[in-house]
């Protein structure tokens, strides 16, 4: 049985209102590292045929954040419209021959290659159109989207990115089950930043 291909889709244009003024999240220090260079690190060591950066808000620091990494980053002009922008921009720049998509969220600082080959492997053993991870009915990021609904993808707007279409196909969504939150969990206020960094993570 052939494996099916799985592009990886790395969301790094936002702003980041949320984290304040001045704030550019995706270059927030994790382990010695900007986050979207710790997260794009995770993803070239996982199962991902290939990974594509979408980048906006700062570009050029991010882009210099990714310096001597195999990865293919592409701009998003749009990206104040909201996530559904990147998502069609990421969406435009994977390998056409991909039999989905992984859409990788730039604040999650502790998604590793494992969870992400993890979704890789249910996709290759199901029939299910949508696979993400869940802890204790919890759903999270990052999301796999087979290509059959790269065309609905390709239709959202604002700012909910893929989930907009998750109703939809609902009886299609396979769960993967985790042992922790961890990899859930997202640096998404200052709040959230300040809970890290007292416990030692950045």
């Amino acid at each position: 049985m052939n494996r099916r291909q799985v592009s990886g889709v790395l969301l790094a244009a936002g702003e980041s209102t949320r984290m304040g003024e001045g704030c550019v999240k995706q270059l927030l220090p994790f382990d010695g590292e900007p986050l979207v260079r710790r997260t794009a690190c995770e993803a070239l060591a996982s199962c991902l045929c290939e990974v594509v950066v979408v980048v906006g808000f700062a570009s050029d620091e991010v882009r210099q954040a990714l310096a001597g990494l195999d990865v293919r980053v592409v701009d998003n002009p749009d990206y104040r419209a909201g996530q559904s922008t990147s998502v069609r921009a990421g969406l435009a720049a994977v390998d056409p021959a991909a039999d989905a998509a992984m859409f990788l969220p730039v604040d999650h600082p502790f998604l590793t290659a494992h969870v992400i080959d993890r979704l890789i492997a249910a996709y290759q053993d199901a029939e299910g159109a949508i696979v993400l991870p869940v802890y204790e009915n919890r759903r999270g990021a990052p999301v796999l989207l087979d290509r059959s609904i790269f065309p609905e993808l390709a239709q959202l707007t604002g700012d909910e990115g893929g989930r907009q279409i998750f109703q939809q196909y609902a009886g299609k969504i396979v769960t993967v089950p985790l042992d922790s939150e961890r990899p859930l969990l997202d640096v998404d206020t200052p709040e959230a930043y300040q809970e890290f960094v007292q416990d030692g993570c950045f």
